[in-house]
């Protein structure tokens, strides 16, 4: 395989893009005025949720082409539980302990008593947590609302544990792998169909499978890309694209955003990719190139836990900064949350809390 086409740049970029954008259309509508087409602009952002479907997929199907084409043993499901599991549950930490001590400790200073705001879930619900399984206590195919006591995008990853799940049982019966995925993808695509969605249980992976199957794609079709190498193939792509993103557009102007809405971004977004993979590495030596693969470095602790982190930097920005909050809140307030996000990816999620445990232990055995 040729490794250089293994990493794709503008996949990192992009999702640092996303995970900023989710950001601030969960944040900033709270405090902007009510201009239509800022708005608008911003709630644009539930792309972004698409693109990490994408970005995930993708990146799958590196590691299952690399296992498809060696003899060696499985393990994809296993590796990326133990990835997404150490973001989740120090993601849930921060959540139920870490950000409340924190919260009341900055409160004492003001109010001079100390209590702490514990919001702890029941039991067996903080086992439904835990396994993830909470998601299919949602009444409606709106998942988040099944984890919005502590923070609704965990939907997220409850739903890509399953995915990783058919992919690592796929990936046993290789010869059959290929058709495994696409029959998956082609049940997907029929719950675009409502009366065929409702035969789903709720919170089952299925439905949301194919913007996945997507970046997938996306992977192969760029590893084929020196086959369709024609400028006018290239200019008819390009057309193509052009006028899916107006389509979008106007159906996000005018809320048409069902199913087969986000399915299209998801298409088009990976469109956009294969189209731009020429200019990967110029786009990777350029600032803005730099900058966003800088958040795309920690986009996970940004999707996951800047809900945590607002209404704890909301108290800071709220009586330390003398503007008004539709100016502090783009300008300190997202800024603050991002920087969070970022010192709690580099103390947990990558390299890891145990990396920097173990750093220090063998620095004093020396």
């Amino acid at each position: 395989m040729d490794k250089a086409k293994t990493h794709f740049f503008l996949i990192d970029s992009f999702r640092g893009i996303a995970s900023v954008w989710i950001l601030a259309l969960h944040i900033l509508p709270s405090y902007l005025p009510d201009i239509n087409w800022l708005l608008s602009f911003i709630k644009f952002g539930r792309i972004g949720t698409d693109f990490f479907f994408v970005a995930s997929g993708y990146v799958s199907a590196i590691a299952c082409h690399k296992i498809l084409s060696s003899d060696k043993n499985n393990g994809f499901a296993l590796k990326r539980l133990k990835k997404i599991y150490s973001i989740y549950l120090f993601s849930l930490l921060l959540a139920l302990i870490i950000v409340p001590i924190l919260t009341s400790c900055v409160s004492f200073l003001k109010s001079k008593e100390l209590i702490f705001d514990f919001n702890l879930p029941t039991i067996s619900d903080f086992f439904l947590y835990i396994s993830l399984t909470k998601v299919f206590t949602s009444e409606t195919w709106a998942l988040n609302k099944a984890f919005v006591e502590i923070s609704g995008v965990y939907w997220f990853i409850a739903v890509m544990v399953q995915i990783y799940l058919l992919l690592g049982i796929a990936l046993k019966f290789k010869n059959q792998f290929y058709y495994i995925i696409s029959v998956t993808f082609f049940l997907s695509l029929l719950c675009l169909f409502d009366d065929l969605k409702s035969l789903v249980p709720i919170g089952l992976f299925l439905p949301l499978f194919s913007k996945f199957f997507i970046g997938m794609v996306l992977y192969f079709c760029i590893l084929k890309r020196d086959e369709f190498k024609n400028k006018t193939f290239t200019l008819l792509l390009a057309v193509v694209c052009g006028c899916l993103f107006g389509v979008i557009i106007y159906l996000h102007i005018n809320a048409l955003n069902g199913d087969g809405y986000r399915l299209l971004c998801a298409f088009t977004i990976s469109l956009l990719l294969y189209l731009m993979y020429p200019m990967d590495s110029i786009i990777k030596n350029s600032l803005i190139g730099k900058a966003t693969f800088w958040l795309g470095s920690f986009s996970y602790s940004t999707y996951l836990n800047h809900i945590i982190f607002w209404p704890f930097m909301y108290m800071f920005v709220s009586n330390l900064i003398p503007l008004p909050l539709s100016v502090s809140a783009p300008l300190v307030l997202v800024p603050l949350i991002i920087l969070c996000c970022f010192v709690a990816h580099k103390l947990f999620d990558n390299p890891g809390f145990l990396y920097y445990v173990k750093k220090v232990v063998n620095i004093k055995r020396a």
